[in-house]
C-alpha cells in the first residue's frame, strides 16, 4: 500500500503534483483565505486524484469547513475525500486497506479567530478519548518537533509519548518541512508552500507500507 502525503498547499494544484499511489491523505491548509470563493477550484483539485483513499484533515486555514461543515462534507464526499478528526458526529479516524489506522487531529494553538483553534486544556481534553493508532495526521506537529518556534501543540507530545504511533504526518509550519524520529515514530512535516506562500517548495511525501 503506498501512501502520498502532503499538508499547505493553501492554493489550487495539478493533479500531477500528487505522485500515484493507493492513498492520498492532506493534513490541512487546503485553503489560503478560507473563503468560499476558493471552495470549487480546491474541490476540484481533490477530485481531480485518482487515488482510491483520499483523506482531509483540516487546518486553520481551512474555515469553510467549520463554518459549513454540512455542506462542505457534502462537497468533500462528492470529491471522494473523507474528512477525519473534526467535531460534530465526524468519525475520528481512517481505516486503511492494510488494516492500519490514522487517527486526525485537526486542531492548533493561539490563533484566535483562525479556524481549528483551541487551548492546550480544549485539546487534551478531546485527547483523552483517543486510543492508540499506528498512524497520526495532525495539522500542528507535536511540541518541539518540526514546529519552527515553538508553534506545535503540547497535547499531541503527550500522545506521541504516551501511545509511540509508528508514522505522525503533520505540516502547519512551512519553513520546517521535512523529517524526525522521536519516540520510534517517523514523524513527516510535508507542508507544501515555502514560508511566503509564494512556490509549492516540497513535493509530497510517499510511504510504501
Amino acid at each position: 500500500m503506498r501512501l502520498v502525503a502532503t499538508s499547505d498547499t493553501h492554493f489550487n494544484f495539478p493533479a500531477s503534483f500528487v505522485p500515484d499511489g493507493d492513498v492520498f491523505l492532506h493534513c490541512g491548509d487546503l485553503m489560503y483565505t478560507g473563503y468560499q470563493d476558493e471552495w470549487e477550484g480546491r474541490l476540484a483539485s481533490l477530485a481531480a486524484l485518482p487515488h482510491a483513499h483520499k483523506i482531509l484533515v483540516p487546518g486553520n486555514h481551512d474555515n469553510h469547513i467549520e463554518l459549513y461543515p454540512g455542506p462542505a462534507l457534502q462537497d468533500l464526499r462528492r470529491a471522494g475525500v473523507t474528512v477525519i478528526g473534526i467535531e460534530k458526529g465526524v468519525k475520528p479516524y481512517y481505516e486503511l486497506p492494510n488494516g492500519m489506522s490514522v487517527l486526525g487531529l485537526p486542531w492548533v494553538t493561539n490563533l484566535p479567530r483562525w479556524a481549528w483553534n483551541r487551548t492546550e486544556e480544549q485539546i487534551e481534553e478531546m485527547m483523552a478519548y483517543h486510543s492508540r493508532h499506528k498512524i497520526v495526521a495532525s495539522h500542528a506537529p507535536p511540541a518541539g518537533i518540526l514546529d519552527g518556534k515553538n508553534y506545535g501543540v503540547r497535547a499531541y507530545r503527550r500522545y506521541l509519548k504516551r501511545f509511540q504511533p509508528e508514522y505522525w504526518f503533520c505540516g502547519h509550519v512551512h519553513e520546517d518541512a521535512g523529517e524526525a524520529a522521536v519516540d520510534g515514530c517517523y514523524i513527516y512535516n510535508v507542508a507544501a508552500q515555502n514560508r511566503n506562500y509564494t512556490e509549492f517548495k516540497n513535493k509530497p511525501t510517499v510511504i510504501d507500507f
